[in-house]
Formats: C-alpha cells, structure tokens, sequence
C-alpha cells in the first residue's frame, strides 16, 4: 500500500512537472523613447534612448535593439546617436520613428542653424579629498539664426585634459581626485574650450560652485486662433519641441519666434533660479501676448490677456541668499508683435534679464 501511494505522488509530481516544463510565462513590452522631442543645431551630434517597460522583467534598454529610422535622409540614427549632415539656413522639422517588436514610437525633431558660441560646466572650483569623484556636465551655447542663445548638453562629445592628471582626471562627465594638489581640466570641442580649478587635499571638503545654463522652454502651438480677447484657450495644444533658453529675452518683431513658428504659440519654461544674496527681489515680466509667473508654486504675475507690449511685476518677495526657488514662466502669442523677457531686481542688481549662471532646467 505505501509502494503504491509513493508511486501515485511521484507520478502525480513527475506529470505536474511536465506539463509547466518548457511553457514560458508570456510578457509584453511597451516602449518610449526619450527625450520626446529633440531640438539640435545643424551638424551637431544629439543622443536618444529608447526603454521598454516589461511585464515581467521591468525597464530594459533597448535603445541598440530598437530600429530607429528618419524620415528625412540629413539625418541618420545609429545606436541612439542621432546625426545631421544639414548646411541649410531655415529651421527644418522631421520625424524620426523608433520600432522595437512590432511597436512603434515617433517622436519630433527639430534642426536649427545655430553655431556654436562657448561651453559651460555646471560646476565649478571643484574641491576633493584624495580618492573621491565628482559629476560634471558640459553644455554648449548656441546662437540661432535669430541672435538667441540656447543651451544642449555636450557632455558625452567633449575632449578632457588635465594641466595634472596626478591630481584630478576627468571622462565623460566624472571628475575623479588623485593626489594632493591643484590643477585644472578643461573641455574642449571644436574650436570651444571651458576649464576650471580642481583642488585636492585630505583637508578638503567635497564642494564645487554650481553654474547656470538657462531654463527648459517647451514650446507648442494651438490651432484655435486667432483669439479674440474675450475667447483665449489653451495655448499648450500641441508639442512643438524643447530646448533650454540661456534667458528669457526675446523679440521676435515678426511675430515668428526662433524655432519657425508663425503665430499662435505657447511656451512654458521651467527651472530654478539660484537666489545670490539674502533680501527683497522683484520679478518682472515683459511680454505680448499672455504671461503667468509662478515662483516656488505662487502666482506672483499675472496677465492672461491680449495686449500690447507690457511690463508687469511681482509683489517683493524676501529670498533666502544660497538657495534656489522653482520658476514657472508661461506664456502666449496671438499674433502680431511678440515679445517675452524675465527679469529681477534685488540686493545689489539693478532691474535687469535674470543671467544665464542664475538659471538652471531642473
């Protein structure tokens, strides 16, 4: 009786088994690609990546085995190293389509003729101990077509030195400490270059001064205009592209802004703003058409109308000196004049545009 009930629960076992072996739990992947949208200057080399979103094995990248391909021949794709060969003097829009297991995403991309103008680090007069790393970002500034500054991440494409590599040694976007000493690295592309002071020693604390390189300005268009001023919608209907503004200062005379667009657009940019010195600030905006700003989450602007070229500004607001406050700064265009310009006055600064080494995209 016991041989024939071991007998019963071996088979029982041994006939489970066999019917899971070899059948696979079925998963699915959902992809993305990142960043939705790319705006780059002509001949300059940009990156994406796309991610898959398994069911059963998490997040994957997948952006060397995902297919991605453009539907404009001046640019070409290669393991997520997005390339332009265009020599043009317009603004040219395409899409470029990423496709992984029968799955498709295709995302915008803007090339603006645009030249390079300097480099920026995002830090600065580095101090470490011995043995101890720091991150590092290089962004180039380029100036468009329309005399405009904006700011893309370079930190993957830039050439390192070191004046001592005993002491500090920098690659792709780590600053890395030897031995005690002083020396400066540097950052080069084409014929731009950025350095600064790397300070080691036992006594060290690790420290850097942060630099600004401007805010992240998402830009859209709406199909509903023109407005008449008792009937303003949504001007953040449809993604047009992002880019990181070095200021907000512009005027476009012509009503058609730095990326093409003719009329009927909206941009919200959005960042910190590095606050120098203990005291009272005001914030001011000049703007044609609609302007919002929010600093640290309250409404401090406000004139959500059509109107002529306008300054509006802000109650004073006491800052601490040393800390960042978030900034929101939205606005419109109808049509006509356009023009949209941030700026402060506080502690020592006379009303003026809010600098680039102020403002920072996240």
């Amino acid at each position: 009786m016991v041989k024939h009930l071991i007998f019963i629960s071996l088979s029982l076992f041994l006939f489970a088994c066999g019917r899971s072996e070899g059948v696979a739990p079925s998963s699915e992947v959902t992809i993305s690609v990142s960043p939705d949208n790319i705006i780059v200057p002509k001949s300059i080399t940009t990156s994406l990546q796309v991610t898959g979103l398994d069911t059963l094995r998490g997040t994957l990248d997948l952006t060397s085995a995902a297919a991605c391909t453009s539907d404009n021949p001046i640019v070409t794709i290669t393991n997520g190293q997005v390339s332009n060969n265009y020599t043009g003097t317009s603004v040219v829009r395409l899409n470029i389509t990423c496709t992984y297991d029968e799955q498709s995403v295709t995302i915008p991309v803007t090339i603006v003729p645009a030249t390079l103008q300097s480099l920026t680090l995002t830090k600065t007069n580095l101090t470490m101990r011995p043995g101890q790393a720091q991150t590092i970002q290089v962004y180039g500034n380029f100036v468009d077509s329309l005399d405009y500054v904006f700011a893309l991440e370079m930190t993957n494409y830039v050439t390192w030195s070191s004046t001592d590599s005993a002491v500090s040694t920098a690659s792709v976007g780590t600053v890395s400490a030897g031995s005690s000493g002083t020396a400066n690295i540097t950052a080069s592309f084409s014929s731009q270059s950025v350095a600064t002071s790397v300070t080691v020693s036992p006594s060290e604390t690790l420290g850097a001064t942060p630099k600004g390189v401007g805010l992240l300005g998402t830009y859209y268009s709406f199909t509903t205009g023109p407005w008449a001023s008792n009937n303003i919608q949504d001007p953040f209907e449809v993604l047009f592209g992002s880019r990181i503004d070095s200021q907000v200062y512009f005027d476009w005379s012509t009503g058609i802004n730095n990326l093409g667009q003719p009329l009927y657009f909206g941009i919200r940019w959005t960042g910190r703003i590095y606050i120098p010195t203990t005291g009272s600030y005001t914030f001011y905006t000049q703007s044609d058409d609609g302007v919002r700003l929010s600093i640290d989450g309250n409404l401090v602007v406000e004139n959500w109308t059509l109107h002529a070229s306008a300054e509006n500004a802000s109650a004073p607001i006491v800052l601490e000196g040393g800390t960042y406050v978030s900034v929101v700064m939205e606005y419109f265009e109808n049509a006509g004049y356009s023009v949209a310009q941030l700026k402060w006055a506080g502690p020592s600064i006379t009303k003026e545009l809010i600098p680039q080494v102020n403002l920072f995209p996240q």
